[in-house]
This record gives C-alpha cells, structure tokens and sequence, in this order.
C-alpha cells in the first residue's frame, strides 16, 4: 500500500479545515450563479460548440478577422478616403488548425477594408475593442440567434451581444459596395442617424464550399437585458402579424406592425429629432431605390433613476457625447485643439437646456415644437445676448445636422428615452431594389391583399409611407 509523504498529509489536512471547506463552497456557490447569470442573459441563444453546424463556418470567420484587423490596432485611420480605398479588396488565404483532428484550407476577402476603419473611427469604436469582441477567444463562442425570422440568412452575434454577423447575397454585397461612399457620405451629414451602422464587409470561401458573403453590423439591441418587446416595423398590413411565443419559451420573438397595433413610440421631446431624422434617412434610402426596409423597436421601462438624471455634471457629459460623436476627432483631441474653452461653452450649453433635454441652443437641433424646422438654419436664443451668439457660433462649427441629447449608455446611437420607456430604434434591411420581380410581386399582391397595404410598392411610395406611420405611431 503506498504511503502518503508528510508533506501529503499536511496538505490534506489544510483542505479539510472548516476555513477551507467554507471558502471552497462559496467559490462552487459564486461560479454557479455566475453560470446561471450568463445562461439568462443569452436566453433565446445557441452557443455555437463544436457540434454546432457552423461551428467550422465560424471558426473560420473568427480566425480571418483577426488576421485582417490584427495590424489596425495600431494603425490611424486616413484623413481623407480615395476612390481606390473604396474599390479595395484584399485576399489572403488561410491554412490553420481548427481542432486537434484537422486542418482547414480557406480564402478570406475584406472589402474598403480604409473605409469601413474610417467608419468605426467615426462612431467612435476603437480598433481594439472592435477586435477584441469579433474575434473572440477559444472559451468565448460565437452565439446564434433562435428567432422567428423567415430570411433565410445567418445571423450570429459577438460573445459580448455588441455586434452582429449577417450572411447575405452577392448581390447585396456588391450593391451596398456601389453605394457605400453614399451610406458614409450620410454618416458624416446626420452623425445620429437611425440607419443601422454596418462596420465591416467580407467574403470566405471553404474549400469545397461557395463562397459566402458576410457583412458585421453593430447590434441595434444592445445591451438587451432588459428588453421586454421587439418590433420589426414596415409601415404595411399584409402578412405583418406574429402569433407570440408562450411564456417561458426561449425564442426570441420579433413582433410586426399588426402587433404593434395602435400603439405609439411615447419619445416627448425627443419626437421632433425621431421625425426630421426619419424623414433624412428615407429621402436617402428613396435616392437608392430600395424599398422592404424596417425600423426595429426595442422596448424597455425607465428606473426612476433614469428618469431623473438630469443634473448639471450628467447634461455636461451628454452634450459633450452629442457634439463629437460622429465627427470624425476623437473627443479628446477635439477638447485639446480647442481647449478650455469648447468645455465652458458645453457647460453654459448645459445649463440653458430644459430638464427635457431639449438641445435648442446646440448647433443641427430642431425645435420640439415644430419638427419642420430646417436643422441647417433653426437657431434658439439663449437671452443671453451676442455672447451667447458668439457661443453658438463656436460650436456650430462642429460638423453634423439634427443632432440629440445622447445618453450615458452603449450604443447610444440607437438609444432614444422617452417620458417612460427606453427605445431601441434603427433601421435595417435596405439592400432590395424596385426589380422586375418585385414590380411583378407588386401585381400580384394587388391580387392577393385587395385593401391591404404591403411591402413591395416603389421606392417613392414606400418612403411616403413609412414617414406617415411614424409621424402616426409616435409622440
């Protein structure tokens, strides 16, 4: 029989001390509610294992972004995008080991590869951060969604719910390719614009496979611990009704108009900037010809604190956010060229806003009164006279028009508070052009849904549309 060394002894005895017992069950105590923590907040997930169907698809992506976004963390974006930076595309294949079994021989292609850096630069996401949460670890997976959506394409999120991975077409990719100086061009006019804020584009092609296009989203419903119902809104009737899930059921359902009914998005003050910026973003999206995109709702209620967080330091902060995000400095090289007295002039800013959050005095604001104002011209007094003037016309420097009050949160760009809920809004899917088959589905739905409205009419009508049901379904 072998016998245990003094120093075995010793160590045993240790571990079976009340001291030690105690410490090691509050160690199992603490990592079990960490575990059921993460598992509630990813209901309505599949993590993605290696049993996974995607699971070799997936590896591959992750493995071809951090190859292709590995050299950027340390890299500044351009001041100024050419033609040629549009028109890149860089391939680069890829030989790695996917598990201990086998090998996996693929080809990986980024497209404006400058363009879309520009672009996260913009929206102020960091190369790092970007790459840190696409790229996850080997512990840290790949979730997919268990929705109701009818697509047909393959959606996939970050570990962290931060951003998406969407498969689609050829076709789409190389339109949005054809536009894409278009989509940025918008960002920098409307730097809070509702379009949702696509972050990089790419293809992969398997070795016996075809090749698959993939584009990376930013995640409309982040963070969405706390979201209670999502809308996917196309201002139509026809086939826009989704029997809801049972309770406890861990699909995550994604409701429509029919649903939605005759409620309102209840935005108060916020309104008058929801409706000037619909009305930018669908006088573009008319531009492009596309019709079939929708505004997705997310909804959650306000806590009373964040009902009442309109102190001085807090509305500083927020206009701060207002005023850079979506210029193409960073916030604090802003503050440096300008010095102190951009921080003054935020502060005063501040100070003369209503509680509402009405941003009267700040430069692309548009009054909550008359949501017809044009943000180029519309100019709030402050009673203050030519120096408040002369403020204002420091600021109105900065670029951007219809500009709002951001919040303290993730994703503020998609984040609007109202008098009670908290809205995620953004608008998606506008990739589908007024095609020969889309004007012959026109015809027959017609036919079909005799007095009901639906979604494949042209352009023009489908922006006209959509602008009315918003102006009807909000307040």
């Amino acid at each position: 029989m072998e016998r245990k060394n003094d120093s075995d002894m010793a160590e045993t005895e240790e571990e079976l001390t009340p001291v030690a017992f105690k410490q090691t069950s509050r160690k199992r105590s603490d990592k079990k509610i960490s575990v059921l923590w993460l598992r509630w907040k990813r209901r309505g997930m599949v993590e993605i294992m290696s049993d996974h169907r995607r699971w070799t698809l997936t590896n591959c992506v992750r493995i071809g972004l951090e190859k292709a976004l590995a050299d950027r963390t340390h890299m500044k974006p351009i001041e100024e995008l050419t033609k040629d930076d549009y028109e890149d595309i860089r391939s680069k294949r890829h030989t790695e080991t996917l598990d201990k079994k086998s090998q996996q021989s693929f080809e990986f292609a980024t497209y404006a590869g400058e363009v879309f850096a520009t672009l996260r630069n913009i929206i102020n996401i960091s190369e790092e951060e970007y790459l840190n949460s696409v790229t996850p670890m080997a512990n840290r997976r790949y979730l997919e969604f268990i929705s109701n959506s009818k697509s047909g394409q393959d959606f996939f999120l970050t570990p962290d719910k931060r951003f998406m991975i969407k498969t689609q077409t050829k076709k789409e990719t190389y339109f949005f390719l054809e536009h894409l100086r278009t989509y940025i061009e918008h960002f920098k006019k409307y730097p809070h614009t509702l379009m949702v804020k696509f972050l990089g584009l790419h293809n992969i092609k398997l070795k016996g496979k075809k090749r698959l296009y993939f584009i990376v989203m930013q995640s409309i419903f982040y963070p969405d611990e706390r979201i209670r119902e999502r809308y996917d809104i196309k201002a139509c009737q026809a086939s826009r009704y989704v029997l809801p899930e049972k309770d406890g059921s861990q699909i995550i359902t994604v409701l429509k108009d029919n649903n939605f009914g005759d409620n309102k998005i209840n935005l108060g003050s916020n309104r008058a900037w929801f409706l000037q910026q619909v009305q930018a973003d669908t006088e573009l999206l008319e531009e492009l010809g596309v019709l079939d995109y929708s505004l997705l709702v997310g909804i959650t209620e306000l806590h009373s604190d964040e009902k009442n967080s309109q102190d001085l330091a807090s509305l500083v902060q927020r206009v701060t956010k207002s005023l850079h995000h979506g210029s193409p400095e960073k916030s604090a090289n802003h503050a440096k060229s300008t010095g102190s007295t951009l921080h003054e002039e935020i502060s005063h800013s501040a100070a003369t806003l209503p509680v509402n959050g009405v941003m009267g005095s700040l430069p692309g604001m548009v009054d909550s009164d008359d949501p017809q104002t044009d943000p180029t011209v519309h100019h709030t007094s402050t009673g203050h006279g030519a120096e408040a003037d002369s403020k204002y016309n420091m600021i109105a420097n900065i670029p951007g028009l219809n500009r709002r009050l951001l919040l303290n949160t993730p994703n503020n760009l998609h984040i609007v508070d109202g008098e009670e809920y908290r809205y995620f809004l953004g608008i998606i899917d506008f990739f589908v052009t007024y095609s020969l088959k889309k004007k012959l589905e026109n015809l027959w739905k017609k036919i079909r849904f005799p007095g009901q409205s639906f979604s494949t009419v042209p352009p023009k009508a489908y922006a006209e549309r959509f602008r009315k049901y918003m102006a009807e379904h909000s307040e």
